[in-house]
């Protein structure tokens, strides 16, 4: 057997260890005549958080295994799917129910069910929450830009580029995105760069098993912490020197107040479900544009952003009035003759003038939808020039 195989079952053995106590539960509390379908619904109702963890290692290590096959390689990852993993670990438990070794009444069968159930609802609960907070800032749509930064990553021999690239892809949530960032994992030397696809992997709830330093012969690469420098000068300057920055492009430039963050967020995500692709300049350039560093370099970093955007949605609220920022974003904007929207955040009671030029975007029936010339258009047709 090969070292990897043994590692592989290694895993697998401590993973299966993991269910006997919960699976030991069920076995006390299902009734005497009870089928194996009956076992696995009890088991996924008391611990519904393990039933989930358990499908997506089986998807992770099943994909990894047909891989392999497909290549010409032999099978390595023997993961049962879930029904026949937990009916393996329970074998000797089920034989026990069945015989009535397990000495609980039926008062206590109900309490020992609803206080674990409890518990599972509370985890379950929690692990949403902490994945909604990771979720706050990554964009669930892909960017045009997707395929070439994952290509130059690979023909990269630059430590910081590769991280630069790491960074900007975790801004976003795609099937190709997180296929890179286990490629990262398993094809990258350094082993910091491999910690950061841990994080980010890890951020989303997936299976990630970090792939060890390579023994034998060491390049001095595979040891060195890979650290960039951030600020507004930084960026400008990789916005004028560095290829991948100017390969960036997004569908919409959102001028908004920070103070009105929750609420744009929001909005991102609905238009995320269109395919489009947001800037806010906090999130997707979080690393460079902090508001403790704002400065006069800031201002050329926006000019650019909005260079880079289709079209600038305006998000009016009470708030949006009263920033220096917007106005000047919005002035520029119409200057280099971008196309401009204003969606109302909320009702206001006097709006400036010179807004009325804007068309007015709305959400009907759950689409952003532009009133344009008496016509209703769906803002990825106004945006891509179809509704003309």
């Amino acid at each position: 057997m090969g070292k990897t195989k043994r590692k592989f079952n290694s895993m697998y053995n401590k993973y299966k260890q993991s269910f006997k106590g919960p699976l030991e539960n069920v076995g006390k509390v299902i009734r005497l005549d009870f089928s194996d379908r009956d076992f696995i619904n009890l088991f996924k109702e008391m611990y519904p958080y393990m039933w989930e963890d358990l499908n997506k290692k089986y998807d992770f290590w099943h994909y990894k295994n047909n891989d392999l096959i497909r290549k010409g390689k032999k099978s390595r990852y023997n993961f049962r799917n879930p029904t026949n993993f937990v009916l393996d670990c329970s074998k000797g438990i089920r034989k026990k129910a069945r015989e009535g070794n397990y000495n609980l009444n039926e008062e206590e069968k109900v309490i020992l069910k609803e206080d674990i159930c409890r518990k599972s609802k509370l985890k379950v609960e929690r692990n949403k929450q902490k994945l909604e907070k990771e979720l706050y800032y990554i964009q669930e749509v892909s960017p045009e830009y997707e395929k070439a930064y994952i290509s130059k990553y690979f023909k990269s021999h630059d430590l910081h580029i590769k991280l630069e690239i790491i960074r900007e892809l975790s801004k976003y949530k795609s099937k190709n995105i997180i296929k890179f960032f286990y490629k990262v994992n398993y094809c990258t030397r350094n082993f910091s760069l491999k910690q950061e696809s841990k994080k980010y992997i890890q951020s989303l709830q997936l299976p990630f098993q970090l792939r060890g330093k390579k023994k034998g012969k060491k390049n001095y690469i595979d040891n060195e912490i890979v650290k960039n420098e951030s600020s507004p000068e930084v960026l400008m300057k990789r916005l004028y020197d560095d290829e991948l920055e100017k390969l960036k492009k997004f569908d919409i430039f959102m001028s908004h107040n920070s103070l009105d963050k929750q609420e744009i967020i929001k909005i991102r995500k609905l238009l995320n479900k269109d395919k489009l692709v947001a800037y806010i300049d906090w999130s997707s350039d979080k690393f460079d544009l902090r508001h403790e560093w704002c400065n006069a370099t800031t201002s050329h970093v926006i000019k650019e952003r909005i260079k880079q955007s289709k079209c600038i949605m305006i998000c009016m609220t009470k708030k949006l009035l009263k920033s220096q920022w917007c106005p000047w974003e919005i002035g520029y904007a119409d200057a280099i003759g971008k196309k401009i929207c204003i969606y109302k955040l909320e009702d206001i009671s006097y709006i400036p003038q010179f807004f009325d030029s804007y068309y007015e975007v709305k959400i009907i029936d759950n689409e952003f939808i532009v009133e344009q010339d008496n016509k209703k258009v769906k803002l990825n047709d106004w945006i891509t020039n179809k509704s003309n």
